[in-house]
């Protein structure tokens, strides 16, 4: 019984260190996520749904989204504040 318990254990902690960890972008508002999401939704099919900040690099935002097949990821660039620059600049 020991044992069976023991290689329950083993794969349930193997299961917990397999799932995809969380990004962590420091020094980015959540919102400005979503904005970027929502600045490409009328391109979107419908039903797309935003998943969340894949990485910051330099002044290119990534972010992750739900196509309805799959997970990919769209660009957004930033202005140097941070803020989401418009698709008009």
């Amino acid at each position: 019984m020991r044992i069976l318990a023991t290689i329950v254990q083993i794969a349930l902690t193997a299961l917990l260190f397999s799932c995809d960890q969380q990004h962590a972008v420091p020094d980015i508002d959540p919102k400005v996520g979503l904005e970027c999401f929502e600045s490409y939704r009328a391109s979107l099919p419908p039903g797309t749904q935003y998943e969340g900040i894949e990485n910051l690099a330099g002044v290119r935002l990534r972010i992750r989204i739900m196509n309805g097949l799959e997970v990919i990821t769209i660009d957004c660039e930033l202005n140097p504040d941070g803020t989401l620059k418009s698709s008009g600049e």
